[in-house]
Order: structure tokens, then sequence, then C-alpha cells
């Protein structure tokens, strides 16, 4: 067995060993073990393991479900773009509460994100107020890119406009609320 075989064999049998004590019967069974096997895991000594790595005979079949794998990579895509369109947020001065309302992120991470990007942290004041042509710019912008996702809406806008989504945030956020007012009337 070559040495990752025999790796691969000790963190599989660490596995099944703390799936036993927790009582996950279900991913024991998924390992393919028997009913014999597992009683044999059970009485198994925590010091036996280290000579497990060391074994050069293989019993172990590792096979992959491609149907999960590829279930579980568009998963890790989504989310990796997911980060990236937060990045770009934040890159674009996005506040707090937008990421809260849009991604659920805390205050703890915000920060972080922001630490990371090496963005500094603007206060909790105010955002700039725009000028009359700067909104109305901003709302042809917006109408603009109504088609669009709107995260990726948001990002179109403070390129277009040249804003910080800090003060776009509170704007659009000041008309969409307007509008909603308006609609239930």
């Amino acid at each position: 067995m070559r040495q990752h075989d025999s790796q691969l064999a000790y963190h599989v049998m660490l596995y099944a060993i703390q799936a036993l004590s927790e009582g996950d019967f279900a991913a024991i069974e998924d390992l393919g073990f028997t009913t014999d096997e597992v009683q044999q895991l059970s009485q198994l000594p925590v010091k036996a393991l280290k000579h497990l790595s060391h074994l050069s005979g293989h019993f172990l079949i590792v096979k992959t479900d491609h149907q999960c794998f590829s279930k579980m990579m568009n998963y890790l895509h989504h989310e990796i773009e997911r980060e990236a369109q937060q990045d770009e947020l934040i890159r674009h001065e996005a506040p707090i509460t937008m990421m809260i309302s849009l991604f659920g992120m805390s205050s703890a991470e915000y920060i972080q994100r922001q630490k990371l990007l090496g963005i500094p942290r603007h206060g909790a004041g105010r955002p700039p107020h725009l000028t009359d042509e700067e909104q109305e710019s901003v709302w042809y912008s917006w109408i603009k890119t109504k088609e669009k996702p709107l995260v990726e809406r948001y990002l179109a806008v403070a390129k277009d406009t040249q804003q910080p989504l800090r003060a776009l945030w509170s704007l659009i956020q000041s008309w969409e609320n307007s509008d909603e007012s308006r609609s239930e009337r």
C-alpha cells in the first residue's frame, strides 16, 4: 500500500470510529461496514489506530458519486462568485445595512472583510448627500439596469455614476420605499 493509501485508510477508520462513538450508524453504513465489522471497530483500542497507518494491506474501495460531486462543485462556484460580489460591493463602499440586507452578513464579518481588502472603515454617520444632478444621473442608471439581478444592478449604478454605494443605497432605498407605499394605497 502506498503511503497516501494508508493515510486514507487511517482517516476513514478515524471517521468511522468517531461516527460510531456519536451513534451515527448511517455514516458507517454509507462506508459499507458490516454489522460484524462495526462491532470489531467498537472494540478497537485507540492505540491500535497508529498501527493502521503502517499497514500494507488495502481494504478500501473509494468511488466518486459524480452527481453529488457535480452539485458540490456548482455550490462551491456559486459561493466563490457570491464572495467576489460581496468584495466588489465593499470596495465600492457598500454600507453594512446593505450587506446585511442582501447577504445576511454580520457586522463582525463586514469589518473583517474590509480589513482583508485593505479598505478603511467609514463612519456610521449619514452618507454623502448627492446633488439634484447626481440624483438624476443615479435615477437614469437605476432605471437602465432594471433587468439585472439586484447586486449586479447596484454595482452597475455605482460604476456608471462613480458614486459610493453608501450614498446610492440610502437614496435608492428611499425611492423603493416610496414606490412600495404608493402601491399599497
